[in-house]
């Protein structure tokens, strides 16, 4: 059995029309901080902890997923931050990445963005629509033990949280 964890960044400030910030460096706000501590209290209370963690190199993404590893205590050689989480990729393409670098790991997670994060759910699955708020995590599960045979649509939703579901 393969698992793959889907995770929106956790909320961030806005950037205004003067802001000297890139869409890339922009931050959490508090309540990013928040949501991110609930959502991950949630996983520890399934008994998740993934064995390899893959990140956008987004700042937002970046705080978001270092939150997540303390938390559920994931190592730091176990995280990866990778550009093309925040260029944009199709399913294939992170797939097949997944395929290069996934191993003997049963389960891994992606912090990165929308609308790449919802689409990617979708096309996991056989899901019409998945609406994706911020720190909104799914966990998708494949019936293989070789990642090289996880394949679109095949996909199995075994949970999705939002931080609202704990508010």
């Amino acid at each position: 059995m393969k698992t793959i964890v889907l995770v929106r960044h956790a909320k961030t400030e806005q950037l205004g029309y003067m802001s000297s910030k890139s869409d890339f460096e922009r931050e959490l706000k508090p309540r990013g901080y928040g949501d991110t501590k609930l959502v991950a209290s949630d996983m520890i209370k399934r008994n998740f902890k993934p064995d390899l963690l893959i990140s956008s190199k987004a700042v937002r993404a970046k705080q978001t997923a270092l939150l997540l590893a303390d938390k559920l205590s994931i190592d730091e050689s176990k995280i990866v931050f990778e550009q093309f989480i925040y260029d944009g990729y199709t399913t294939s393409e992170l797939l097949n990445y997944i395929a290069q670098i996934g191993g003997m790991h049963d389960s891994i997670m992606i912090v990165g963005h929308n609308p790449e994060i919802a689409m990617t759910a979708i096309n996991l699955t056989d899901s019409d629509y998945l609406h994706f708020p911020t720190t909104g995590s799914i966990a998708i599960t494949f019936d293989t033990n070789n990642w090289e045979n996880v394949n679109a649509r095949e996909g199995k939703i075994d949970w999705f949280i939002s931080p609202k579901m704990f508010k």
